[in-house]
């Protein structure tokens, strides 16, 4: 049975050259060959670690994050615990980036709300200089009825 050091060695490697899946399958088959032991609790922050690599498009951050929270609530999961918590923070705030980044809309070139708003405005006063004038030339009427 392959130690500890081995598998992550193992692991790692696949990871390095891309092969998440495969490496996944390694830690996997580690926890499941010895449940028993404490490495066995610290093989899910390892998975963990893989999913929410940027380079892994095997998985997603909703998963590595699910992944993080289990090894968090583990009992025996202490060795990267640390560590488990600023990679979940990390990866909820790129989570939340990414869904901020679809939903504001790209602005090329002049703002054209700052430029409506303008326009608005220079309309708006050449209305109320019209209805102004209107307004004048009714009181001048209404005080002279006769004329």
């Amino acid at each position: 049975m392959p130690t500890y050091a081995s598998t992550l060695a193992a692991a790692q490697k696949r990871a390095d050259s891309g092969d998440y899946a495969g490496a996944d399958r390694i830690l996997a088959d580690f926890a499941l060959r010895a449940p028993n032991k404490a490495e066995a609790q610290e093989i899910s922050f390892w998975r963990a670690l893989f999913m929410v690599d940027p380079a892994n498009r095997s998985s997603s951050l909703e998963e590595g994050i699910r992944a993080l929270d289990i090894y968090l609530k583990s009992q025996g999961a202490a060795k990267y615990r640390p560590q488990a918590l600023v990679l979940k923070r990390t990866a909820q705030t790129v989570q939340t980036l990414r869904q901020a980044s679809q939903v504001i809309p790209k602005v090329n070139g002049r703002d054209t709300v700052f430029v409506n708003r303008e326009d608005e405005i220079v309309a708006l006063r050449d209305q109320l200089a019209k209805a102004n004038a209107e307004l004048e030339r009714i009181k001048r009427r209404l005080a002279n009825p006769g004329r």
